[in-house]
């Protein structure tokens, strides 16, 4: 798998659009480039975006990115901005795919759904959108995100720490660069669950102590009595059936008693209601008899009523008629008084019609000269704005007076600016001004040319300064390695004699037992000779070891300054070519600039060797010259609408008086402004009046009728009502209308007397069915028992019931309880021994691998990752160096330290702690652990892209050299492409490729690749 180019618009301190190409240009064709750039500038943000792109997920977030992680953490979208997206083209197995991931805000600044999707780049053919597409880049790469981020991603820091740390702590670092979290989880979840069951197991125990059952005895003597008890039962239930009827008969017969004494008030009350209602019966039967007059009654009342009405009805016609007549002539006053002239009722209309038409037309020929006016008002105001945009100050023509005072000064001005031009046409000032321009832009070229010159004459002096205090450099190195390589040889064979001389007393020493045991004059056994100086005194020999010690010592330390010093040489000696390649490239482009000035200058008729300050003198000169001519423009511009503005004023004033001279006209014969609604309202009155009077005349006609007929019809009525009168023996209608109840009364009536009629029926009925209750009740009623004895006996019997009852109720919820409890007892033994065979798999489970914090499950299966990592660690070290071998401690040395170990075949293959080692071997073998778990998570995938996340601060000059080698070999061994994230400026150097993010005062940062 190999990243290709990433995409990005408004993520973390990336404001705007930016694209990187890792697939093609400089990136492609070096393979291995930095990332640097100040911290928060935003290099973890490439890495991020990546990851955003292909999974929906970043690393300072530990889950899937949502609108809510977005909208509460912040740490994505650039602040402000509408949208943001992440994309991110990359190859597997010949095959480019490119995973889109983007977001916005909507009118209401709230956050759509994210959009998402992956496309085949040869096709366009969309593989899958929407929240699937992470799982789908899942399928297509072959990696998680935890395995893609470990594999592509390499964290020296945290395998620096790993290497040092204790076991426990080193399981934990492992745990955390794996995120093999789980086993931790595992190891705790085995150590809760057998928690759990042991306390289960524990509780139902404790309960099963604490349950009691009834003993076998106490059974049966329970059930003894229960069938005792049972067998009084009936004798005892029928006594108090018997009691118990006899009582309630006689309560019944004491209610019924009561009930009778009850009827025979109601019968009195019904009596004297009866008697109360004699005379309003009375009244209700007259009613009865001559409520049939009732329609004539009424008749006759509305005849009386219909006449009265009428009558006032023509007195109010006549008043109307009076008042209408004069308001009437108060109108034709009105029509005389704006027509001017006398107007009677017939020819009112006529006049009033004449005299609008008059002042209408007055009125028309009035509003066209005012709009005519207003048209020129309105044309000249238009040629007042062109002049005001050409920056003159002339306000808008309100009175003629007033605006042609304003308009003379504007003409005085602009004549002022065309002379000043001292050109006479529009045309002669164009070709001038074009000119002037021209050359304008001439000098800001000559001047811009020979600031860069300056600037260019300026660094080719300081590099040429650096240059030389380069090569003294050079000089005193060479200088002072010449003396050392001197001093070597001579050093060395010091130490050379030195050692040899060592060696002779030590072996010397070693013959000490042989010494001894040689005899005079007898041969040595070993050399022969017949003279044994030695043999009986020691020989003296004068060499120093501290001294041999400090001579190495020095030896190795020049032999290192050696190194050294040739290193700085040769770093000077391309320092210093890379300076003469400066100055090469300044002094050429000093040159090119220089002709170009040259060039200008001579068009312009300068002197190119003046100095700037003369130069920009001359700029501010055509400057001020054309800024002069442009103003002239202007005036030459606002001239020609100057003219079309005075003609425009001529008109102008002209309507406006032929305006003024009709409206003196129309104010004579009429001053105000609603002649048609004046008149119109004049004439709807006339004409209302008029027919308000006719229609009133015709209203007297009709009622005049009317009460002639309503007269005849009550004296009909009337002459009826006397023959009902005097045929029923009555006095007078009044006693008549007297007689007939209202509908009201005479229901009220009517209901009191049902009411009590109905009383006395149900009354009659109560008392039969009493009488035949009383006679039933006594039959059975035993009158030799009174009524206390009665309850006694009864009181007696119902205790005796009550008493068995309880006690069967007692023995039975005993017996009942007591079964229920041995079932539970049961059911609880039942779970007791399905918990227990749970608590042995548990606790066995709990003895391999559970513990209250995870530690034991966990702290096993990181010592088997530890074994694989180092397998692989180890063969990425061998490619680094063959010195060292990474080895897990023993049993036995884990006691003393169970820090990681290392053979050191450089030393015979001596085994020490991995704590001995320097800071550079630490960085590689540490960098070799990185790269190792890269291939354990990508050992089906082939990674073709590496980021390697700082670590290089603690090198030395000769490591860190080193280390960048080792890093060029497996580029271009395995044709990878490996981006370093760091700060060291040594390894900015060495890295020449890089990725640039430069930070704004604003926070923002900026991406340039560099070569």
């Amino acid at each position: 798998m190999k990243i290709l180019k990433i995409r990005l618009q408004n993520i973390h301190s990336l404001k705007g659009e930016h694209e990187i190409d890792f697939g093609a240009g400089v990136l492609a064709e070096a393979g291995l480039f930095a990332i640097t750039g100040p911290t928060g500038s935003g290099k973890s943000t490439l890495l991020d975006v990546i990851t955003l792109a292909l999974y929906n997920r970043i690393a300072r977030v530990d889950k899937s990115i949502s609108n809510t992680v977005l909208e509460d953490d912040g740490g994505i979208m650039t602040r402000n901005m509408p949208s943001c997206y992440a994309e991110v083209e990359y190859l597997v197995n010949g095959k480019g795919y490119r995973s889109h991931w983007s977001i916005e805000r909507n009118r209401n600044n709230n956050l759509n759904s994210r959009k998402q999707e992956l496309v085949e780049i040869a096709t366009g053919t969309i593989i899958e959108t929407g929240t699937k597409t992470p799982d789908k880049n899942v399928e297509v790469i072959g990696l998680s995100y935890e395995q893609f981020v470990k594999a592509m991603v390499l964290s020296q820091g945290e395998f620096s720490k790993l290497l040092q740390a204790p076991r426990n702590e080193r399981n934990k670092l492992l745990e955390d660069i794996t995120g093999a979290r789980s086993y931790r989880d595992i190891g705790r979840a085995v150590y809760q669950r057998y928690s759990r069951i042991k306390k289960e197991v524990e509780l139902k125990e404790a309960g099963l102590e604490s349950i009691e059952l009834l003993t076998p005895e106490t059974i049966a003597a329970k059930k003894a009595e229960l069938k005792s008890l049972n067998e009084s039962k009936p004798e005892i239930q029928k006594a108090f059936q018997d009691f118990n009827a006899k009582i309630n008969t006689r309560k019944e017969l004491l209610a019924k008693f009561k009930e009778e004494k009850e009827i025979e008030g109601f019968k009195d009350v019904l009596k004297k209601r009866l008697k109360d209602f004699e005379a309003d019966k009375k009244r209700l039967d007259e009613h009865e008899r001559l409520s049939g007059y009732n329609p004539d009654l009424l008749e006759y009342a509305s005849s009386s009523k219909d006449v009265e009405s009428i009558a006032q009805q023509l007195d109010g016609l006549e008043k109307s008629k009076s008042q209408e007549n004069l308001q009437q002539r108060a109108h034709l006053e009105s029509i005389s008084k704006l027509v001017k002239e006398e107007v009677s009722i017939t020819n009112a209309n006529h006049e009033l019609e004449k005299f609008r038409s008059r002042i209408v037309s007055l009125q028309a020929k009035e509003v066209g000269k005012r709009k005519e006016a207003a048209l020129h008002q309105d044309q000249m105001n238009a040629y007042v704005k062109k002049v005001v945009q050409l920056g003159y100050s002339l306000p808008r023509a309100e009175t003629p007076t007033q605006f042609k005072t304003q308009l003379d000064v504007v003409q005085n001005t602009v004549r002022k600016g065309i002379d000043v031009s001292g050109l006479d046409s529009m045309e002669a000032l164009n070709i001038k001004l074009g000119s002037l321009r021209e050359s304008n832009e001439k000098a800001l070229d000559l001047l811009t040319k020979k600031e860069q010159a300056l600037t260019l004459q300026k660094n080719i002096e300081t590099y040429k300064t650096d240059l030389n205090e380069g090569n003294k450099k050079i000089k005193t190195l060479e200088k002072r390695v010449k003396i050392l390589i001197d001093e070597v040889p001579v050093l060395n064979k010091e130490v050379q004699e030195l050692s040899r001389l060592l060696d002779h007393q030590r072996k010397h020493q070693s013959l000490e037992q042989h010494r001894a045991q040689l005899e005079p004059h007898a041969p040595c056994p070993l050399c022969g000779s017949l003279e044994h100086p030695y043999a009986s005194e020691e020989p003296y020999f004068d060499v120093k070891e501290e001294l041999l010690n400090d001579k190495k010592n020095l030896l190795a330390s020049k032999s290192h300054l050696i190194m050294s010093l040739e290193a700085e040489n040769k770093a000077q000696y391309k320092d210093n070519a890379r300076l003469q390649l400066e100055i090469d490239k300044f002094t050429a482009e000093y040159t090119e600039d220089k002709k170009v000035l040259v060039a200008l200058a001579e068009q312009l008729k300068w002197n190119s060797d003046d100095n700037l300050e003369n130069l920009q003198s001359r700029r501010n000169s055509l400057s001020e010259r054309i800024k002069i001519l442009e103003e002239s423009k202007q005036a030459f511009q606002a001239n020609s609408i100057l003219k079309d503005l005075q003609e425009s004023y001529h008109h102008w004033e002209l309507t406006l008086q032929k305006y003024q001279h009709l409206k003196e006209e129309r104010t004579k014969r009429y001053s105000g402004n609603t002649i048609d609604q004046e008149s119109n309202a004049l004439a709807t009155c006339i004409t209302r009046s008029i027919a308000k009077i006719s229609s009133i005349g015709k209203q007297l006609e009709d009622a005049t009728s009317k009460l002639k007929s309503a007269e005849n019809q009550k004296s009909r009525i009337l002459k009826k009502l006397h023959g009902i009168i005097e045929s029923e023996h009555l006095e007078s209608i009044e006693k008549l209308q007297a007689a007939i109840l209202t509908e009201e009364a005479a229901h009220k009536f009517r209901s009191t007397n049902t009411k009590l009629n109905d009383g006395q029926s149900r009354l009659s009925e109560k008392e039969k069915i009493l009488i035949k209750s009383l006679k039933e009740l006594r039959e059975k009623d035993d009158e030799k028992l009174s009524f206390e004895r009665l309850t006694a006996l009864f009181e007696e019997s119902k205790f005796k019931w009550d008493e068995l009852s309880v006690n069967i109720g007692k023995i039975t919820q005993s017996l009942e309880d007591d079964k229920v409890t041995r079932e539970r007892q049961q059911g609880v033994l039942t779970q007791l021994t399905l918990l227990k065979k749970d608590l042995v798999l548990w606790k066995t489970m709990n003895d391999l691998i559970g513990d209250a914090n995870g530690s034991k499950f966990s702290n096993f299966v990181q010592d088997l990752t530890l074994e694989q990592l180092i397998g692989y660690a180890n063969k990425r070290l061998s490619e680094f160096s063959d010195r060292y071998v990474l080895d897990i401690p023993t049993a036995e040395e884990a006691e003393k330290s169970d820090t990681l170990k290392i053979f050191d075949r450089y030393m015979g293959n001596a085994r020490r702690s991995v704590r001995t080692l320097s800071g550079g071997e630490t960085f590689l073998v540490s960098l070799a652990m990185a790269f190792a778990l890269s291939d354990i998570a990508s050992r089906n995938v082939k990674i073709e892209s590496l980021f390697i996340d700082e670590g290089f601060g603690t090198l030395d000059p000769e490591t860190l050299d080193q280390a960048i080698t080792i890093l060029e070999k497996m580029q271009n061994e395995g044709d990878k492409s490996v981006g370093v994230i760091s700060h060291v400026g040594a390894l900015k150097e060495r890295i020449t490729t890089q990725i640039q993010l430069d930070k704004s005062s604003l926070g923002y940062s900026s991406v340039s690749i560099v070569q």
